[in-house]
């Protein structure tokens, strides 16, 4: 009887030092795997950011761009001539 009971006592003991060590290497696990994931997504939004203020920037920078004033603001818009073809 008092076989048994060590056993199940090991056992149980066993597989609490297993449980515990298993939920600490999971956390350190997914710990790093959060840290890479957040590195990811912070670099694709600022990556995301720069195009947008690039685009911006490039928008302001022409004034031949905009589609409203592109009528009255570049009358050669439509025209096409070669220089070379003279």
């Amino acid at each position: 009887m008092i076989d048994k009971v060590k056993f199940v006592l090991f056992m149980v003991g066993i597989l609490t030092i297993g449980s515990v060590a298993g939920y600490y290497y999971g956390n350190a696990i997914g710990f790093e795997a959060g840290i890479e994931q957040g590195r990811e997504d912070i670099l694709a939004e600022q990556s995301a950011e720069k195009e947008a203020a690039l685009a911006e920037i490039q928008k302001a920078s022409n004034p031949f761009a905009d589609d409203e004033t592109d009528s009255v603001a570049n009358p050669f818009k439509d025209v096409y001539v070669n220089p070379f073809a003279q």
